[in-house]
Protein backbone atom coordinates (compact mmCIF):
# COMPACT_ATOMS: atom_id res chain seq x y z
CA UNK A 1 0.00 0.00 0.00
CA UNK A 2 3.21 2.32 0.49
CA UNK A 3 3.95 1.74 -2.93
CA UNK A 4 0.42 2.76 -3.91
CA UNK A 5 0.62 5.67 -2.56
CA UNK A 6 4.04 6.65 -4.47
CA UNK A 7 3.40 5.80 -7.19
CA UNK A 8 -0.22 7.66 -7.24
CA UNK A 9 1.08 10.51 -5.59
CA UNK A 10 3.83 10.64 -8.63
CA UNK A 11 0.77 10.60 -11.07
CA UNK A 12 -1.38 13.60 -9.65
CA UNK A 13 2.56 15.60 -8.83
CA UNK A 14 3.81 14.87 -12.66
CA UNK A 15 3.35 18.73 -13.37
CA UNK A 16 4.90 20.04 -10.32
CA UNK A 17 7.86 17.24 -10.04
CA UNK A 18 9.11 18.65 -13.89
CA UNK A 19 10.30 21.85 -11.85
CA UNK A 20 11.82 20.51 -9.13
CA UNK A 21 15.42 19.87 -9.97
CA UNK A 22 15.65 16.65 -7.73
CA UNK A 23 12.36 14.97 -8.69
CA UNK A 24 12.35 15.84 -12.85
CA UNK A 25 14.14 12.82 -13.36
CA UNK A 26 11.45 11.06 -11.78
CA UNK A 27 9.94 7.78 -13.96
CA UNK A 28 6.55 9.81 -14.70
CA UNK A 29 8.21 13.34 -14.92
CA UNK A 30 10.83 12.68 -17.50
CA UNK A 31 8.10 10.55 -19.68
CA UNK A 32 10.20 7.24 -19.35
CA UNK A 33 6.71 5.61 -18.50
CA UNK A 34 3.11 6.42 -18.91
CA UNK A 35 0.57 7.72 -17.07
CA UNK A 36 -1.13 3.76 -18.52
CA UNK A 37 1.67 2.05 -16.80
CA UNK A 38 1.96 3.75 -13.76
CA UNK A 39 -1.84 3.42 -13.25
CA UNK A 40 -1.65 -0.45 -14.33
CA UNK A 41 1.29 -0.85 -11.22
CA UNK A 42 -1.00 1.39 -8.93
CA UNK A 43 -3.83 -1.27 -9.48
CA UNK A 44 -1.30 -4.43 -9.09
CA UNK A 45 -0.35 -2.85 -5.83
CA UNK A 46 -4.16 -2.56 -4.61
CA UNK A 47 -4.77 -6.09 -5.88
CA UNK A 48 -2.23 -7.29 -3.46
CA UNK A 49 -3.20 -5.08 -0.84
CA UNK A 50 -7.08 -6.49 -1.30
CA UNK A 51 -5.56 -10.20 -0.62
CA UNK A 52 -4.97 -8.34 3.26
CA UNK A 53 -8.49 -6.26 3.56
CA UNK A 54 -10.55 -9.67 2.97
CA UNK A 55 -9.30 -10.87 5.91
CA UNK A 56 -9.78 -8.04 8.20
CA UNK A 57 -13.00 -7.74 10.21
CA UNK A 58 -15.73 -5.08 9.66
CA UNK A 59 -14.10 -2.09 11.45
CA UNK A 60 -10.64 -2.52 10.03
CA UNK A 61 -12.16 -2.93 6.87
CA UNK A 62 -13.59 0.28 6.83
CA UNK A 63 -10.84 2.17 8.44
CA UNK A 64 -8.95 0.70 5.70
CA UNK A 65 -11.69 2.24 3.08
CA UNK A 66 -10.97 5.80 5.00
CA UNK A 67 -6.85 5.12 4.68
CA UNK A 68 -6.97 4.57 1.43
CA UNK A 69 -9.35 7.60 0.38
CA UNK A 70 -6.85 10.37 2.56
CA UNK A 71 -3.67 8.13 0.10
CA UNK A 72 -4.98 9.62 -2.34
CA UNK A 73 -6.35 12.76 -1.32
CA UNK A 74 -2.61 13.49 0.70
CA UNK A 75 -0.81 14.60 -3.05
CA UNK A 76 -3.72 17.24 -3.35
CA UNK A 77 -2.86 18.68 0.09
CA UNK A 78 0.11 21.11 -0.44
CA UNK A 79 -2.04 22.73 -3.20
CA UNK A 80 -4.06 24.06 -0.16
CA UNK A 81 -2.18 24.26 2.91
CA UNK A 82 1.08 24.16 4.57
CA UNK A 83 0.23 21.38 6.76
CA UNK A 84 0.56 18.36 4.18
CA UNK A 85 2.87 16.77 6.61
CA UNK A 86 0.25 16.40 9.08
CA UNK A 87 -2.30 15.24 6.88
CA UNK A 88 0.57 12.58 5.74
CA UNK A 89 1.19 12.02 9.30
CA UNK A 90 -2.30 10.34 9.43
CA UNK A 91 -2.16 8.78 6.04
CA UNK A 92 0.82 7.12 7.14
CA UNK A 93 0.11 5.60 10.34
CA UNK A 94 -3.37 4.59 10.07
CA UNK A 95 -2.25 0.99 9.69
CA UNK A 96 -1.89 1.72 13.81
CA UNK A 97 -5.43 2.58 13.52
CA UNK A 98 -6.52 -0.40 11.29
CA UNK A 99 -4.89 -3.45 13.26
CA UNK A 100 -6.04 -2.02 17.09
CA UNK A 101 -9.05 -2.34 15.21
CA UNK A 102 -8.60 -5.59 13.92
CA UNK A 103 -6.22 -7.46 16.79
CA UNK A 104 -8.63 -5.79 19.60
CA UNK A 105 -11.94 -7.20 17.31
CA UNK A 106 -13.80 -3.49 18.18
CA UNK A 107 -17.00 -3.63 17.35
CA UNK A 108 -19.11 -0.11 17.07
CA UNK A 109 -22.36 -1.99 17.34
CA UNK A 110 -23.68 -4.38 20.46
CA UNK A 111 -24.28 -3.24 24.00
CA UNK A 112 -22.85 0.58 24.92
CA UNK A 113 -20.52 -0.83 27.80
CA UNK A 114 -19.12 -3.09 24.71
CA UNK A 115 -18.90 0.20 22.84
CA UNK A 116 -17.94 2.40 25.64
CA UNK A 117 -15.17 -0.12 26.71
CA UNK A 118 -13.57 0.27 22.83
CA UNK A 119 -13.61 4.21 22.90
CA UNK A 120 -12.08 4.36 26.03
CA UNK A 121 -8.95 1.63 24.72
CA UNK A 122 -8.87 3.71 21.65
CA UNK A 123 -8.27 7.19 23.72
CA UNK A 124 -6.06 5.75 26.24
CA UNK A 125 -3.58 3.60 24.33
CA UNK A 126 -4.07 4.08 20.71
CA UNK A 127 -4.37 7.85 20.44
CA UNK A 128 -1.22 8.83 22.38
CA UNK A 129 1.58 6.21 20.04
CA UNK A 130 -0.59 8.06 16.52
CA UNK A 131 -0.42 11.44 17.63
CA UNK A 132 3.79 10.58 18.82
CA UNK A 133 4.09 8.72 14.92
CA UNK A 134 2.26 11.82 13.27
CA UNK A 135 4.61 14.03 15.00
CA UNK A 136 7.53 11.78 13.91
CA UNK A 137 6.14 11.71 10.42
CA UNK A 138 5.97 15.84 10.90
CA UNK A 139 9.79 16.02 11.87
CA UNK A 140 11.08 13.58 8.96
CA UNK A 141 9.09 15.36 6.39
CA UNK A 142 9.63 18.60 7.39
CA UNK A 143 13.28 18.13 7.04
CA UNK A 144 13.00 16.35 3.64
CA UNK A 145 11.00 18.84 2.30
CA UNK A 146 13.88 21.44 3.24
CA UNK A 147 15.67 19.89 0.39
CA UNK A 148 13.63 21.38 -2.32
CA UNK A 149 12.45 24.59 -0.18
CA UNK A 150 13.89 26.86 -2.94
CA UNK A 151 12.30 25.07 -5.90
CA UNK A 152 8.89 24.73 -3.95
CA UNK A 153 8.48 28.25 -3.50
CA UNK A 154 8.87 29.11 -7.46
CA UNK A 155 5.90 26.27 -7.94
CA UNK A 156 4.30 27.32 -4.94
CA UNK A 157 4.12 23.74 -3.27
CA UNK A 158 3.20 24.87 0.11
CA UNK A 159 5.02 22.56 2.98
CA UNK A 160 5.61 22.73 6.72
CA UNK A 161 9.54 23.67 6.08
CA UNK A 162 7.85 26.75 4.43
CA UNK A 163 5.86 27.67 7.56
CA UNK A 164 9.36 26.99 9.73
CA UNK A 165 12.09 28.05 7.50
CA UNK A 166 12.94 31.33 10.03
CA UNK A 167 13.42 28.83 12.77
CA UNK A 168 13.31 25.22 12.18
CA UNK A 169 15.64 23.58 14.94
CA UNK A 170 13.79 25.29 17.20
CA UNK A 171 10.29 24.17 15.42
CA UNK A 172 10.91 20.28 15.00
CA UNK A 173 12.17 20.63 18.41
CA UNK A 174 8.96 21.60 20.21
CA UNK A 175 7.48 19.19 17.67
CA UNK A 176 10.49 16.64 18.82
CA UNK A 177 9.24 17.00 22.88
CA UNK A 178 5.69 16.67 22.48
CA UNK A 179 6.12 13.87 20.30
CA UNK A 180 8.34 11.56 23.08
CA UNK A 181 5.73 13.32 25.49
CA UNK A 182 3.37 11.34 24.39
CA UNK A 183 4.94 8.25 23.36
CA UNK A 184 6.35 8.19 27.08
CA UNK A 185 2.14 8.44 28.45
CA UNK A 186 1.64 5.88 26.32
CA UNK A 187 4.19 3.39 27.73
CA UNK A 188 4.16 4.81 31.40
CA UNK A 189 2.16 1.77 33.10
CA UNK A 190 5.53 0.25 32.12
CA UNK A 191 7.74 2.67 34.23
CA UNK A 192 11.37 3.02 33.73
CA UNK A 193 11.02 0.63 31.19
CA UNK A 194 8.72 2.55 29.33
CA UNK A 195 11.15 5.67 29.37
CA UNK A 196 13.88 4.95 28.46
CA UNK A 197 13.04 4.44 24.80
CA UNK A 198 11.00 8.20 25.25
CA UNK A 199 14.15 9.68 26.09
CA UNK A 200 16.57 7.52 23.94
CA UNK A 201 14.07 8.87 20.95
CA UNK A 202 13.92 12.46 22.26
CA UNK A 203 17.96 12.32 22.31
CA UNK A 204 18.98 10.93 18.76
CA UNK A 205 16.12 13.44 17.04
CA UNK A 206 17.62 15.67 18.89
CA UNK A 207 21.78 14.64 17.69
CA UNK A 208 20.11 14.48 14.10
CA UNK A 209 18.74 18.27 14.05
CA UNK A 210 22.30 19.26 15.79
CA UNK A 211 23.73 17.96 12.58
CA UNK A 212 21.49 18.86 10.34
CA UNK A 213 22.00 21.73 7.71
CA UNK A 214 18.91 23.18 6.22
CA UNK A 215 20.43 25.21 3.88
CA UNK A 216 22.23 22.08 2.57
CA UNK A 217 19.59 19.69 0.42
CA UNK A 218 21.91 16.95 0.03
CA UNK A 219 22.63 17.11 4.29
CA UNK A 220 18.59 17.12 4.70
CA UNK A 221 18.43 14.06 2.46
CA UNK A 222 20.88 12.47 4.27
CA UNK A 223 19.22 13.75 8.01
CA UNK A 224 15.79 12.60 6.61
CA UNK A 225 17.04 9.37 5.73
CA UNK A 226 18.54 8.44 9.12
CA UNK A 227 15.53 9.46 11.00
CA UNK A 228 14.08 5.74 10.18
CA UNK A 229 16.14 4.82 13.13
CA UNK A 230 14.35 6.01 15.54
CA UNK A 231 11.55 3.49 14.74
CA UNK A 232 13.89 0.74 15.02
CA UNK A 233 14.86 1.96 18.16
CA UNK A 234 11.41 2.27 19.54
CA UNK A 235 10.07 -0.90 17.95
CA UNK A 236 12.84 -3.16 19.50
CA UNK A 237 12.41 -1.87 23.01
CA UNK A 238 8.53 -1.88 22.68
CA UNK A 239 9.30 -5.59 21.62
CA UNK A 240 11.55 -5.89 24.95
CA UNK A 241 8.77 -4.37 26.69
CA UNK A 242 6.54 -6.82 25.77
CA UNK A 243 8.88 -9.74 26.42
CA UNK A 244 9.85 -8.92 29.96
CA UNK A 245 7.17 -6.85 31.54
CA UNK A 246 3.85 -7.73 28.67
CA UNK A 247 1.64 -6.26 31.74
CA UNK A 248 3.30 -3.64 33.18
CA UNK A 249 4.79 -2.89 36.50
Amino acid sequence: MRSAGCIINDIIDKDFDKKIQRTKNRPLASNLLTQKQAFIAFFVFLSIGAIVWIQLNQAAKYASVIAGIMMVIYPFMKRFTYWPQLFLGFTFNSGLIIAFLHVAEVTWTGPLESIFCSMGMLVRYIWPILMALVLWTIFYDTIYAFADIKDDQKANVKSTAILMQRAPKTWLTLVNILSHLLLFWFLLPWGWLGGIPSFLGFIFLQILLKNWDPNNPENSIKIFAQCHYWGLIEFLWILVIRIFSPYGV
